[in-house]
């Protein structure tokens, strides 16, 4: 599986000449940990997930599944100047250091990742219903090809 949320973090790290060490420093984790995080070597909790997408100020669901070095100029920046959820304040990861916060945070992303995935499933669904619709259709215009063939 591609690490596109790794790619991603050192595109935008690179591209705002950011170099690990500030970036810890931002987060407060240490650069060795960006550094495993940028090649695939691991993948951060989702705690760091969020102060990561808060410091660049980006959607998490861009940062994790969207090929920023592909993108046009133009699409990039549209990406980047999304309009955000609200995000935790990544200069107060301290709070993070409170369990029940941390399970209410993973509560949160949760349910939301629930909600994309249903409404996944939704599309295909009416993805299969439509397909369906058309091997019928597909299905008749033979029946009446054959019979204009054999009548």
């Amino acid at each position: 599986m591609e690490n596109r949320f790794g790619k991603n973090l050192r595109f935008l790290r690179k591209r705002q000449k950011i170099t690990l060490e500030k970036l810890g420093e931002s987060l407060k984790i240490s650069k060795s940990a960006i550094s495993d995080y940028e090649i695939g070597k691991t993948f951060p909790p989702l705690d760091v997930c969020d102060l990561i997408s808060a410091y660049f100020n980006i959607n998490l669901d861009d940062l994790k599944n969207s090929n920023f070095s592909e993108l046009s100029e133009e699409k990039l920046e549209e990406v980047l100047n999304a309009k955000q959820s609200p995000k935790i304040d990544y200069k107060s990861s301290e709070d993070f250091s409170n369990e029940k916060k941390q399970l209410e945070f993973h509560n949160k992303l949760l349910s939301q990742q629930i909600e994309g995935l249903q409404i996944q499933l939704q599309l295909v669904k009416q993805i299969v219903e439509s397909k369906d619709s058309e091997i019928k259709s597909l299905q008749i215009q033979v029946r009446l090809l054959e019979e204009k063939l054999n009548g």
